[in-house]
């Protein structure tokens, strides 16, 4: 497959053009002092399903984990 030049310099371009455009937002974020942060809220509920999740899932691979050894050690044998 050729890939002429009009093709080439239309990449960038539009690259240049993307790449000016990121650096005005920046610019402007700099200057009107904007700091973005995520917060996550977590309900009293929610923390408790999760941690309910999460023991499960240890569980679950605990026990599959002791099975696989068990496992292994007899076919060592």
């Amino acid at each position: 497959m050729t890939i002429s030049d009009f093709q080439i310099n239309s990449v960038i371009k539009s690259y240049t053009k993307h790449m000016k455009f990121k650096m005005r937002v920046t610019e402007k974020d700099q200057t009107n002092n904007i700091n973005q942060e995520d917060r996550v809220l977590i309900s009293e509920d929610g923390k408790r399903m999760l941690l309910e999740r999460i023991g499960k899932n240890m569980v679950d691979r605990l026990r599959r984990h002791d099975k696989e050894e068990h496992v292994s050690n007899i076919s060592s044998r």
